[in-house]
């Protein structure tokens, strides 16, 4: 299934994929999906809908469609008179297609962003603007910002670009253009990439063989065999080369730099006929004769101007010195303007006028002195306080006659433009024409990684149509169906070039290891993708989709007829180390962990095993995946165990998930949902999620992949309301009944065996709660009677009277179950004191017994607490108020006031200003069994006064019980 979701990230439409739907990819043309079918109702998709087809699709498509597409135009169905419904072929556009709604501006982070305006520089600087335009749109890709990477095979140079309102994906893509930077643009992740994408081995496709059709789209741009090319006019003098060898550039004579006297052309190959000859003239208006200086001495000078508009505003003006120029006023062409062009520095790429040595003049730093003229072609004048230069900047000067400075420049630019030319002319000799392929499904479907090809891939395609010997190319776009990928995809196949940057980079690498390839670019790590032949080494890397076809894979079924070792592996079960697996399929292992469960046919082992937590007899199943429906409601999938599996739990069911993420803190907490609803075609359950006051421990947790869930009861259907479960925090099996919410309520308690439930019914029956007891309803079990194994009788309850301490003291004292030499039998004892039953839990004990002694066990009495106050003055005062007020505390007739502690007694007092009444507690915290309340503790404007005093008691089983009365002063 495809979910089609908003920009919230909340499901819109799930749909399958249905036959029809593709995917389409052409470089710097199209990018974009069509999802085909029919509902209902129209659905009102928007502009940033999108789906995400990372992990839905099949591997092989690699990383062509696993990525995210959006809504980037209205999209509207067509009404089907036949069913009544709505047929849609929606086309959703790759995530970075939706650049093209938003124009390219100078300074997007500024409102009255100069959206016309124009950029001489190289292009890591025009994209710097570029990503500074998406940074400031907020857009990302997954939550990275984006980035740009620029291969070698890019010239590094400043190119006039001018973008009039132009959109965002248009100015990328015209940057790539060839009258720019001449290269591809595309786009994967987060990463922009200029450069040219061609790799690994060329993969034969032969018309009729691999191939089941293949034909040819004209070429759309140049092709000639002959080149004339030409320089720029800048720093040209006026004697160079004699007059007939001047360039006619748009009917304009102009003086250009030329190609070296001996190369009056480049022709494609030696020994061309004139017939042969298809000329061309390209201008390279990027090279000409330079000199790269070095800024020093950068420093400043301010002028006061007065505007049009007749105000005044102080101008800062940058100046600066270069070491190794010498320079003169003659050297100067006529009618040009001298101009620098920087090279680095906050100015990089940009170009500006400059004055030789300005005025006014600076005396203290002599001659050799140049001013930068402000400008504002790059959207406001610059240089500013922001944009500037700096000491070390290097920049190139123009607009001069660089042979009267050396006359080595010359000659170097000419050879320069002697290898673009070249270059130019390998490219344009060659057939650039496209030739659209359909491959043959049968030979796809046989091997789907290594015959996927995404863009860049070189194809050595074959067909005596159109090659006398076949041509390298490489895969400049596709398309293919989405439902089955191998079914006649088709692949565009354009021309391809030899590698013009491995000369540039043989001195940067320690080895190549395959044709000169073994790095892409400077510092780049080479990929040895799915069909490229090079060795590995230390110097290159697999790509994903070549691990995925040479290595054993851990993310579905794989095999191998090799015996895999982890570790130190010795082969044997008692002895062994590391792990194993056989390719008959044996395992063998030191341990291991297993967070969903363990299917086998028959279990063999000679160890004790051992359950962590809860174990619950009744339906259960583990979440596969989660959708937040909102306000506590998730649509949980769950996991199939086999293929015909379903869920056994139902609607209404109570669900209990335990959790022990297995991390070193021992996280474990426990989570309740009620089923909604349920649907055993995808094997989803509908939940709501408890809220926290409805859970036992007070707190409630989302659901999450992973969790396991079982039946803890029903909110309607009876005889889903009754479970067993063994609990090893708790220490005991217990039966429930009528289990109708996630707390367990005492009636629900059918039976236990183990530790005993704090249960209302057990009080005062001298229940033992750190001894296991067998309980079924109306009947409690612990050492009812003993035998031995002829069936004698061996323990009995014993009533001893009244206590004395004298029996206490004597030789025949109060026994826990001890046995009897005399009888043989074991004994425990109960006595009387104060009206209140207890029985003995330590033989030989002296101590008196008392409700909270740990030697005895209370089994009847008054089990009411109460609190008393003694008054020596009464509740009648004259003019001032003066009451002691001394504490004592009973359980029923008897007085235990000494057995409360002080630490456990506090003292409140509420006059209906609470501040006050916790100034006046914090003040009182020392009062205890005894508080004097005087005129300074009653505000005389309060016609009542509450004083509550409040008292913890704890019992010798642990518990605590509160105890409270209250004193009115009036």
């Amino acid at each position: 299934m495809i979910e089609i979701k908003d920009i919230s990230g909340k499901t819109r439409l799930s749909i399958p994929i249905n036959k029809g739907a593709k995917g389409k990819f052409t470089l710097m043309k199209e990018d974009y999906i069509i999802l085909p079918f029919s509902v209902a109702k129209p659905v009102q998709f928007k502009l940033g809908d999108y789906v995400d087809l990372s992990g839905v699709l099949d591997e092989s498509l690699g990383g062509k469609l696993a990525k995210i597409y959006e809504i980037t135009d209205l999209q509207k169905p067509t009404y089907n008179t036949s069913t009544g419904g709505y047929d849609y072929n929606l086309q959703m556009n790759a995530y970075y297609w939706k650049w093209k709604n938003k124009i390219f501006k100078y300074t997007p982070e500024h409102a009255g962003n100069e959206a016309s305006w124009s950029l001489t520089a190289a292009l890591d600087v025009q994209l710097g603007v570029f990503l500074r335009n998406l940074k400031a749109l907020g857009y990302t890709y997954r939550g990275t910002d984006f980035i740009f990477s620029i291969d070698d095979t890019v010239e590094n140079k400043a190119v006039a670009m001018t973008y009039d309102n132009m959109n965002l994906l248009d100015a990328l893509f015209s940057m790539a253009g060839e009258d720019k930077w001449n290269c591809d643009c595309w786009i994967t992740d987060n990463v922009i990439h200029f450069g040219r994408n061609e790799f690994g081995d060329a993969v034969k496709i032969e018309r009729g063989v691999e191939a089941s059709s293949i034909t040819r789209s004209e070429s759309q741009g140049t092709y000639a065999t002959r080149i004339y090319a030409f320089g720029s006019t800048k720093n040209i003098p006026t004697n160079y080369r004699p007059t007939d060898e001047q360039a006619v550039i748009n009917g304009v004579v102009q003086k250009r730099l030329m190609l070296p006297a001996d190369t009056p052309y480049i022709d494609a190959y030696e020994g061309m006929s004139q017939e042969e000859a298809i000329e061309d003239v390209v201008v390279f208006d990027d090279v000409y004769p330079r000199r790269v200086g070095t800024l020093s001495d950068v420093h400043t000078r301010t002028e006061e101007v007065e505007n049009e508009d007749g105000t005044k505003e102080t101008i800062t003006y940058y100046r600066y010195k270069d070491a190794g120029l010498e320079f003169k006023e003659e050297y100067i062409l006529e009618g040009e303007e001298l101009k620098i062009q920087f090279q680095s520095g906050k100015l990089n790429g940009m170009e500006f006028g400059v004055i030789f040595n300005p005025k006014p003049k600076d005396e203290s730093r002599g001659d050799q002195l140049w001013e930068i003229v402000r400008n504002e072609d790059y959207g406001r004048p610059l240089p500013d306080d922001m944009m500037y230069p700096a000491n070390d900047d290097e920049y190139i000067l123009s607009g001069f006659d660089i042979q009267l400075v050396s006359d080595q420049y010359i000659p170097e630019a000419e050879q320069e433009l002697k290898g673009k030319a070249q270059k130019y002319a390998d490219k344009v000799k060659k057939d650039d024409g496209t030739y659209p392929t359909t491959l043959r499904s049968s030979w796809v479907k046989e091997d789907l990684i290594s015959r996927t090809f995404e863009f860049g891939q070189r194809i050595n395609l074959v067909d005596d149509t159109y090659f006398e010997n076949g041509r390298i190319s490489r895969v400049l776009g596709w398309e293919m169906n989405l439902d089955i990928p191998w079914d006649s995809p088709v692949y565009t196949i354009g021309e391809s070039m030899p590698y013009s940057r491995i000369g540039e980079i043989e001195s940067d690498v320690e080895s190549l290891t395959y044709k000169g390839q073994t790095y892409f670019g400077k510092g780049g790590v080479y990929l040895i993708k799915v069909n490229d032949s090079t060795a590995p080494s230390d110097s290159n890397t697999f790509s994903a989709l070549r691990a995925l076809k040479m290595f054993i894979r851990k993310d579905q079924p794989d095999g191998t007829s090799f015996l895999l070792k982890f570790g130190d592996f010795i082969d044997s079960m008692i002895a062994g180390k590391g792990a194993g697996i056989y390719p008959d399929g044996r395992l063998q292992a030191e341990s291991g962990e297993f967070r969903s469960y363990l299917k086998v046919m028959e279990l063999i082992y000679n160890r004790l095993s051992a359950l962590e937590g809860d174990y619950v007899f009744t339906e259960s199943g583990s979440i596969d995946a989660v959708e937040d429906l909102g306000e506590k409601t998730y649509r949980l999938t769950i996991r199939k165990r086999w293929d015909n599996d379903f869920t056994a739990l139902d609607t209404d069911d109570i669900l209990r998930a335990c959790v022990n993420n297995l991390t070193t803190s021992g996280e474990y907490y426990i989570a309740f949902y009620r089923v909604l609803s349920k649907n055993s075609v995808d094997n989803t359950l509908t939940v709501v999620m408890y809220d926290d006051d409805q859970c036992p421990s007070g707190r409630n947790y989302p659901p999450a992949k992973g969790m396991m869930m079982h039946r803890w009861g029903n909110t309607s259907n009876e005889k889903r309301q009754r479970c067993w479960y063994i609990s090893s925090q708790e220490g005991r099996i217990v039966y429930l009944t009528g289990v109708t919410s996630p707390i367990v309520s005492q009636d629900m308690y059918a039976s236990f065996y183990g530790l005993p439930v704090d249960l209302d019914i057990f009080d005062n029956k001298g229940i033992n709660y750190e001894q296991p007891y067998l309980y079924v309803r109306g009947l409690l079990v612990q050492d009812l009677i003993h035998v031995d194994y002829n069936g004698r009788i061996q323990y009995e309850i014993v009533d001893r009277g009244a206590w004395s301490e004298e029996v206490a003291n004597s030789d025949d004292p109060y026994l826990f179950e001890q046995k009897r030499e005399s009888t043989g039998l074991y004994e425990t004892h109960d006595v009387w004191l104060n009206s209140c039953r207890y029985r003995c839990l330590k033989s030989g004990t002296k101590l008196r017994p008392k409700w909270n002694s740990p030697d005895w066990d209370e089994i009847s009495g008054d089990p009411e607490l109460w609190m008393g106050f003694e008054q020596p003055n009464g509740n009648e005062f004259g003019v001032s108020i003066d009451c002691p007020i001394t504490v004592h505390i009973y359980k029923g007739v008897e007085e235990i006031t000494d057995d409360v502690l002080d630490a456990d007694i506090e003292w409140t007092r509420d006059t209906g200003n609470p501040d006050a009444d916790i100034a006046w507690a914090v003040q009182h915290a020392s009062s205890k069994k005894f508080i004097h309340i005087t005129d300074d503790d009653c505000p005389a404007e309060l016609d009542i006064i509450k004083f509550a005093c409040k008292a913890f008691v704890w019992d010798n089983k642990g518990k605590v019980k509160p105890v409270k009365n209250y004193y009115t002063i009036e």
